[in-house]
């Protein structure tokens, strides 16, 4: 396989989780401060948050689950475009309810033309990153080949297998540069007398 950095699955795991908590702490002091403070945006932003919370949690999860797929090898990474497809579509959902809060903050219709072309954008964006997951998959699949090809053709010539002609052709060779190193021996020392 090729030189690709995965993380592992636990630090994944560890880190997706840690996230989501600390956004759950963050939801729960934020719901207090508006229990105390009187501010109508922050608390339409809040509600808006807690209303949300089931959304947000399956982006998540579903981005975690494709992202634990893409960690494992080949065959078994091919859940994950499937997963990450999935979380997409959601995570385009919550964008959309963004821009309709954002609507209601400012009080025009500036994003409403955008929510009517959502039914184009589910489907859309769905086949985008599943078919975009998977010739990642198996391009990562085609280069882990080659560089085991280039690996396997390194092998092959440091050992490669001699034959008798090959020997052969060696001992000649040896016979010859030590003739001539007689030769040009035996010439030194006529040519000193």
């Amino acid at each position: 396989m090729t030189k690709r950095k995965h993380k592992s699955i636990i630090w994944i795991l560890l880190s997706k989780l840690v996230g989501i908590i600390i956004f759950l702490i963050m939801l729960f002091v934020a719901n207090i401060l508006a229990i105390s403070l009187y501010n109508p945006l922050f608390n339409q932003i809040v509600n808006f948050l807690n209303n949300n919370i089931v959304l947000i949690i399956i982006i998540s999860v579903m981005l975690l689950i494709g992202e634990l797929f893409d960690a494992i090898i080949f065959p078994f990474n091919l859940p994950a475009p499937l997963f990450n497809a999935v979380g997409s579509v959601f995570l385009v959902s919550f964008i959309f309810r963004v821009f309709m809060l954002v609507d209601l903050i400012i009080e025009e219709n500036v994003f409403h033309v955008i929510s009517g072309f959502s039914f184009f954008v589910y489907p859309i964006v769905f086949l985008v990153v599943l078919v975009s997951g998977y010739i990642a998959i198996f391009s990562r699949l085609a280069e882990a080949e080659k560089h085991e090809e280039k690996k396997t053709k390194g092998k092959l010539k440091h050992t490669k297998s001699r034959t008798w002609q090959d020997v052969g052709d060696e001992f000649r060779q040896t016979i010859y540069d030590f003739l001539t190193l007689i030769r040009n021996s035996i010439n030194k020392k006529k040519h000193k007398k």
